[in-house]
């Protein structure tokens, strides 16, 4: 699904953001991303959505590099794939059934589709009695969910998480892991970027850890290390 040949990434005048990454991410695999502030998380999710090309070697979605896709076409690879941040970036004009069909509707999808399309969504995160509520309504751990059935809507194969329990309490934190793993499990390949500890030791998935912009450990058993 996802893989890195070889790959840096420089910024001018900063230090090299990733260096000579190497590893593949199989569809249908939940991988921890995790490393300190300034470790390379956030550039390695960019590569993946294309918001930066490497500096050197090559990334692959799919099996086809990301250096073959222009214009329209990446606007299609962003398509497939759903993002979910710290933030969740919910419209508060409107209420959670519009928040995810807002999704939908900025891709195409015909109208007719939405009502089906949604409801199955928020019930796979467990919200769907919360649909005409809007976003001030909600606990924080219910709008990440929000946000989280927003960004599965389109079906998308691939689902990038970056650090989306930071602003949530433990429980709160827990049951949104449990919930990306819900997701997992419906054949969606699931990275999360997170500083989260205590979530990467209980909930254990393959671990990748970045330090300083090089991998520094991949281990298929999890657990969280620095």
């Amino acid at each position: 699904m996802i893989e890195f040949r070889n790959v840096n990434l420089d910024y001018p005048g900063h230090a090299a953001a990733l260096s000579n990454i190497q590893l593949f991410i199989g569809k249908g695999e939940f991988v921890y991303l995790v490393g300190q502030s300034g470790a390379g998380k956030s550039s390695f999710m960019n590569l993946i959505i294309k918001r930066h090309l490497p500096t050197q070697g090559e990334v692959l979605v799919g099996g086809v590099p990301l250096s073959r896709y222009r214009g329209a076409a990446t606007a299609g690879l962003r398509r497939q794939i759903g993002m979910v941040f710290q933030d969740n970036r919910l419209l508060p004009h409107l209420n959670v059934f519009d928040n995810v069909a807002f999704a939908l509707r900025v891709t195409g999808v015909p109208q007719r589709e939405w009502q089906t399309r949604v409801l199955g969504a928020l019930r796979t995160v467990g919200v769907e009695d919360k649909r005409t509520a809007w976003p001030l309504q909600l606990s924080q751990g219910e709008q990440q969910r929000v946000a989280i059935a927003r960004a599965i809507v389109g079906e998308p194969l691939l689902l990038l998480a970056d650090e989306p329990t930071g602003n949530l309490d433990p429980e709160n934190s827990r049951e949104v892991v449990k919930v990306l793993q819900h997701v997992n499990l419906r054949g969606t390949t699931v990275l999360v970027a997170t500083h989260a500890r205590e979530l990467v030791e209980s909930y254990r998935h393959r671990t990748i850890t970045l330090r300083q912009g090089r991998l520094v450990r991949d281990d298929p058993h999890g657990g969280y290390q620095l």
